[in-house]
């Protein structure tokens, strides 16, 4: 059985980015060009950057780890007998935020984590068009590298900013799931972002909260749980439990919260769900 062990992780990071900067290459490549759009199968789009990213990460991570799976949002087709016993597995979103990609907002970026017994031990976050580079380690530490500049340190607020910084996508921000969460949270200053550089602002203390309430896809959130428990913050789910990875058929996240706060109960904002129809609620005697 594979084995990396924490103190070789760190030299994963080098050529992991230098995979990533090629895709990227890729991406702007296809953005500057003009591109066509096309549907899956749930109706999400796809376009030819997400798959020429896809195909340059997939022959980089495999030449690099050849007895480590790949599991891509482009290739997630692996059914949950096979992929249930690797213990080992890169995590790869090659197009996050294709959406943004389409509107040309330039808010999306490149993903890729590698996955240990369910829980992400290294991860990228990479959004090409201003090359910044968020990366981190199992017991390495976050980091955020400017082009051509040498990589700092990050680090959450550990203490939330009042109002509340928090940070969503425009479109989920209208959501009145969302709006019925953020009403109970009380005063917050809403910061507008796509793709994984939400958790990326939460990482290096710019944001106090991101809240998800819809589905996301494992490799939206591998990389950057891995970051922000190495920042000092945390990517739980709505009982603040860490998200865990390929541990279930699905391939599908619970809603989550990314913060840096652990003195707040962002749980204890959540509405409470409402009584079936027609049956009374019933009340604890005191």
């Amino acid at each position: 059985m594979l084995t990396i062990p924490d103190n070789a992780l760190a030299a994963l990071m080098e050529p992991v980015q230098a995979i990533a900067r090629e895709a990227g290459h890729r991406i702007l490549d296809v953005y500057a060009n003009g591109f066509s759009v096309t549907e899956k199968a749930d109706q999400s789009p796809v376009t030819e950057a997400d798959l020429a990213a896809h195909g340059c990460i997939l022959r980089g991570l495999a030449q690099l780890t050849p007895g480590i799976p790949i599991l891509s949002e482009e290739a997630a087709d692996v059914g949950f007998a096979e992929r249930s016993h690797w213990e080992w597995l890169w995590l790869v979103d090659p197009l996050d935020g294709t959406r943004e990609f389409i509107q040309r907002s330039d808010q999306f970026s490149i993903n890729i984590a590698l996955i240990h017994r369910h829980e992400a031990v290294l991860g990228l976050i990479l959004p090409p068009v201003d090359g910044t580079c968020y990366y981190a380690w199992r017991g390495g530490g976050a980091f955020k590298q400017l082009a051509s500049e040498a990589p700092q340190r990050i680090r959450v607020a550990r203490v939330c900013h009042y109002p509340v910084r928090v940070v969503s996508s425009q479109g989920s921000y209208r959501t009145r799931r969302l709006q019925d969460y953020l009403s109970l949270l009380g005063p917050h200053r809403h910061i507008a972002l796509g793709c994984a550089l939400k958790s990326c602002l939460i990482a290096e203390g710019r944001a106090d909260l991101y809240p998800r309430f819809g589905p996301t896809g494992e490799w939206d959130t591998a990389a950057a749980q891995i970051l922000l428990e190495e920042a000092g913050g945390y990517l739980t789910d709505t009982q603040l439990r860490p998200l865990r990875y390929n541990a279930r058929p699905v391939l599908i996240n619970p809603d989550f919260f990314a913060f840096g706060d652990p003195t707040r109960d962002w749980a204890g904002y959540l509405p409470p769900p409402p009584h079936p129809r027609g049956r009374p609620l019933f009340l604890p005697s005191h």
